[in-house]
């Protein structure tokens, strides 16, 4: 497989895992109007000129992913696990589910298409600074070009504040998870910022309309799961560099080749990253994963993947043949 741009349109956007403000472009198809665009535009300080750790996923490892009973039982290594902004290249296109999205919203999740998901893993603070720099930047913008606040708003007010900078910011290591869709050459957000975070202590949750999860918690859960099992499963990191690195361009995993067209590093994904994999003597088991405990009194934890198999049947004597 050639990872190109003509197949993942978001890599022209990226040069040395940097992504740039081409990425306005792909918002540009989506909503040519500016003034709708400025709800859109307060996600993109969270990806854009930030290093992207770039990872294609192999459609094995895809349907896993999708299964968040796969990792659910690891959730609680998401609070420690290490922050990230990326970008997932996926193997087939995926749709968010939209089943408990109110009724009057009207909408259909086949217009929502996702074959990428840029995200932004990183503690809730370290979220809010940024979001709270582009707030200020976007006000004294306003202002300068002439705009007048709405009536009872205090702008000057709300610009102190903000450069005071003085804020005590607490030391919150819980993740939270930001995530933009794309498909092709565009985006596809449907809602606000709000549904498109997500924390890492309601990963598996229903999709309901509490915390936006009515809107993408299938993705998110997807990422969550991704960053579960890049982080703690036992792995060989298989990285194809860009075509101006210099450096190898090409591997094959599974009997099937990439190679690597872009710009950029990207790490392929695929089941050859398993370096132990354990039979048990469970019977009927079907492949999984599995958190497993290890370390000083089981304080450490990494996930494991068992291979399915059958048991040979066995043979207990009824309790009416022991008297």
């Amino acid at each position: 497989m050639k990872l190109t741009e003509d197949k993942f349109p978001i890599l022209s956007c990226v040069e040395n895992n940097i992504l740039s403000d081409k990425l306005h472009d792909f918002l540009d198809r989506q909503v040519p109007d500016k003034k709708e665009q400025k709800e859109m535009l307060s996600s993109f300080p969270f990806f854009v000129n930030k290093r992207l750790q770039i990872n294609y996923i192999s459609k094995s490892i895809h349907e896993k992913l999708l299964d968040t009973s796969n990792f659910i039982k690891a959730k609680d290594l998401l609070k420690g696990s290490p922050a990230t902004v990326g970008l997932l290249l996926l193997p087939e296109t995926i749709y968010p589910d939209f089943t408990n999205v109110p009724d009057y919203v009207d909408a259909d999740p086949i217009d929502y298409p996702i074959n990428a998901i840029l995200y932004s893993w990183l503690n809730m603070d370290d979220h809010d600074k940024i979001s709270n720099e582009y707030t200020l930047s976007d006000l004294k913008k306003r202002i300068s070009e002439g705009e007048t606040p709405p009536q009872g708003a205090n702008w000057n007010n709300l610009i102190e504040q903000l450069e005071s900078g003085e804020e005590e910011w607490g030391n919150n290591i819980d993740r939270e998870l930001l995530i933009m869709p794309i498909y092709n050459d565009g985006t596809t957000q449907a809602t606000k910022q709000y549904e498109l975070q997500s924390n890492d202590e309601i990963y598996g949750w229903e999709y309901s309309e509490q915390e936006g999860r009515s809107w993408y918690g299938k993705i998110h859960d997807y990422v969550m799961s991704f960053i579960l099992f890049y982080n703690y499963t036992d792995t060989e990191t298989k990285i194809i560099h860009g075509i101006d690195s210099g450096e190898q361009r090409r591997v094959k995993l599974n009997g099937e080749k990439f190679i690597n067209s872009s710009k950029n590093d990207i790490e392929i994904i695929d089941s050859s990253y398993f370096t132990k994999i354990i039979r048990t003597g469970e019977f009927g088991v079907s492949g999984h994963f599995r958190v497993q405990r290890h370390g000083i009194e089981n304080r450490e934890a990494k996930i494991i993947f068992i291979d399915g198999y059958k048991k040979s049947g066995y043979t207990r004597n009824a309790k009416i043949e022991k008297k």
